[in-house]
């Protein structure tokens, strides 16, 4: 059911500006190349969600910068994640697929066709109510450094 039935009408205009503002934002971060949806075999809390996905992240991705959302399963109990990465296109999406199906559960991941659309589809599960997200830019994708320049001495 559209949620947005259930806000006054001066609401559903700000609910949409705030969609709209969060995607422009989430597409900004970086040039994002794949999107996934991850789940877990179990009912994964918002802890395990986010203590799982990052470790994952940390452990099998290293060196790709990603956003993530976590949101609560529609049909049961539980978590799962729809994510953006980047700095990927060395990796096989299907290698990273079995590890994570053989660790935590089904996933989908994709190679990104359309930004704008790929930036609005996640900043949709970071506005629901419930939801959780974080974003990891690593190296020169992290906003301190877009202005670093190394000068020799």
């Amino acid at each position: 059911m559209n949620q947005a039935r259930n806000l006054e009408p001066q609401n559903r205009v700000r609910a949409a500006r705030l969609n709209v503002e969060m995607g422009d934002w989430v597409h900004s971060l970086a040039p994002w190349q794949v999107v996934s949806h991850m789940t877990f075999s179990w009912e994964a809390s918002i802890h395990s969600a986010q203590r799982c996905y990052e470790k994952f992240m940390r452990t099998e991705l290293r060196g790709v910068s990603y956003f993530y959302a976590l949101e609560q399963n529609p049909a049961r109990d539980g978590y799962h994640a729809h994510a953006l990465w980047c700095d990927c296109l060395n990796m096989s999406r299907r290698d990273i697929w079995q590890v994570w199906f053989k660790r935590y559960g089904r996933a989908r991941i994709e190679a990104v066709n359309n930004r704008d659309d790929v930036a609005d589809y996640c900043a949709k599960y970071v506005t629901k109510e419930g939801s959780w997200w974080n974003v990891n830019l690593l190296g020169g994708r992290h906003p301190a450094f877009k202005d670093f320049k190394l000068e020799r001495a």
